[in-house]
């Protein structure tokens, strides 16, 4: 079973798939990102049994506010749609195999998925409030990402792993 470490979360992913922390790999990191200062998805998963590229964002908001004045939502549309410009572009250009090799696979796929992994404070208070209403998140994601997935997941590291192929392990 392939683990990754995102953010301190431990992602267990099903045999088979593969991942890349896009944001860390060569050709975004040295080429990509310079390209009008576009932004990356935390994770990259591939399920080739399934056919599905799985583009998942991490956010710890339990001991550390958030301060961008930017829509959280918003935010993580402009990280998805850069990150599949980059795949695009990366898939014809990327220099490090490992990078062009995992766009190839991806840009083949058959279904783009995303989760969003969001901690809030489980008791908000004045230092650390909810940054989203849990009863109003699920809907604000799926508005903001409707063109590439209308079927968004969001929750915690616990609510995911009961709702996704894979488990992660919260720090």
């Amino acid at each position: 079973m392939p683990s990754v470490t995102v953010d301190q979360f431990l992602f267990d992913l099903p045999t088979g798939w593969t991942w890349l922390k896009y944001d860390e790999c060569t050709y975004y990191r040295s080429h990509f990102n310079d390209l009008a200062s576009s932004k990356a998805v935390d994770l990259l998963a591939l399920a080739p049994q399934r056919g599905e590229l799985w583009m998942v964002e991490v956010k710890d908001y339990r001991r550390h506010p958030r301060t961008k004045p930017e829509n959280l939502f918003t935010e993580i549309a402009r990280k998805v749609r850069d990150t599949l410009a980059g795949l695009a572009a990366g898939r014809l250009v990327a220099n490090d195999p490992t990078s062009r090799q995992f766009a190839l696979d991806a840009m083949r796929t058959g279904r783009l998925r995303v989760a969003f992994l969001l901690e809030q404070p489980r008791t908000p208070s004045r230092l650390f409030p909810l940054v989203v209403d849990p009863a109003t998140a699920k809907t604000g994601l799926k508005k903001a990402l409707r063109a590439v997935d209308p079927h968004p997941f969001i929750g915690s590291a616990s609510a995911l792993s009961a709702k996704t192929a894979w488990t992660v392990t919260p720090p």
